[in-house]
């Protein structure tokens, strides 16, 4: 399985509604899935990332822009 990632500035400007989309930590980028991202945009554009959710990168995205950190974490930083 593979998403696509992008701000949610560009996944408007194409014509998605992403309200209820998963957003980054910070709301400036957005993750959807590959075959639904497909129906508007070139996954081969600049402005989108997609990976399989089995990938590294993923994974490091996924923790650092869209996962908050318990706030014990954030303590001990």
């Amino acid at each position: 399985m593979k998403f696509s990632i992008a701000t949610v500035e560009f996944w408007q400007s194409v014509g998605f509604d992403t309200t209820n989309w998963r957003k980054s930590i910070d709301g400036t980028k957005a993750l959807v899935h590959d075959k639904f991202a497909s129906v508007l945009v070139d996954l081969k554009n600049e402005n989108v990332i997609t990976l399989d959710v089995d990938s590294e990168e993923f994974k490091q995205i996924i923790q650092d822009e869209f996962t908050e950190q318990p706030v014990e974490e954030i303590i001990e930083l």
